[in-house]
């Protein structure tokens, strides 16, 4: 398949059929090599296709440079160098920090979090304002650009990022302005979310890798849309997971539910016979097979 970068003209010249294919080979590639944030934009476009695409590709770029020069004021190496320095986590988080919410202005929509807008890059880029994990996906842009270690981390219920430095590390809230979260600030976030019995655990810490950070925020959007009743556009976000994540059996056994709530017989047959074909897990493979029956039955 081609992997075209769809075209790059101003609003209104983007082509859905290239993004889909640009997508499916992001789906082959090894996941460190996945470009979170042009991954993130391409998926917004989808909902999108009007937006300024060349516009938002200049705005991650205008990041990017603001990052790299104020990265070598203040004495922190980047890129190849990043590797042999012994910069802090602390001074790498600030830096990114800066730059997001302090030069550019990006912050957490508090005032209409459920939006749709929130979890669509295209719309955070020009709106400024969205929810943790596209504001994440942001953060890790520029870590990626910059050569330093900033990743996702799943803390339950509030997505946070890890920014490592040479010999440690920080969560950040990228909701919050990119604030370094402190072991007493993890403890009442952790407490606040799962109970007052709750504790922090070495799990609570361990980064998640791109494609689980980039199918977090389509799951935003997937749940949004069920729970208003858009069954369709639920099944369309499911198929555009699935570009980026083409081994996530869980996902394929999804949509064939979703397309056999919608009557969609045939579809729903082939996604169930997709995830019988590769899961391991023996109950849901039956569960699914016994439902491929009585499709195929409807179908004839």
């Amino acid at each position: 398949m081609s992997t075209e970068t769809p075209p790059a003209g101003r609003a209104g010249s983007v082509d859905r059929a290239a993004i889909a294919r640009r997508l499916e080979a992001i789906g082959r590639l090894d996941d460190e090599a996945i470009p979170i944030a042009e991954t993130a934009l391409m998926l917004s476009m989808l909902d999108h296709p009007s937006a300024d695409l060349a516009a938002c590709r200049d705005l991650l770029d205008e990041l990017a440079l603001a990052a790299e020069t104020e990265a070598r004021a203040r004495g922190l190496k980047t890129g190849v160098d990043a590797a042999d320095s012994d910069d802090a986590a602390g001074d790498r988080a600030r830096l990114i920090a800066d730059t997001l919410y302090g030069r550019f202005g990006f912050g957490g929509d508090e005032q209409t979090y459920d939006e749709d807008d929130n979890a669509s890059l295209a719309r955070v880029l020009i709106r400024r304002r969205g929810m943790p994990v596209a504001l994440g996906i942001l953060a890790m842009h520029l870590g990626e650009v910059l050569g330093w270690p900033v990743t996702g981390v799943n803390f339950p219920a509030h997505f946070l990022v890890r920014v490592d430095g040479a010999h440690d590390r920080v969560l950040v809230d990228p909701f919050h302005g990119g604030r370094i979260m402190e072991t007493p600030d993890l403890r009442a976030l952790l407490k606040q979310v799962s109970g007052e019995t709750a504790e922090l655990e070495a799990g609570h810490y361990r980064a998640v890798d791109r494609r689980a950070v980039l199918l977090r925020l389509q799951n935003n959007l997937k749940i949004r849309a069920s729970g208003r009743g858009e069954l369709e556009r639920a099944r369309d976000i499911l198929a555009r997971m699935l570009l980026i994540a083409p081994t996530d059996w869980a996902l394929w056994y999804e949509l064939g539910l979703m397309r056999a709530r919608l009557g969609e017989q045939l579809g729903a047959v082939q996604a169930l016979e997709v995830f019988a074909a590769n899961t391991t897990a023996e109950e849901p493979r039956r569960r699914a097979l016994t439902l491929v029956e009585r499709l195929r039955a409807e179908i004839n």
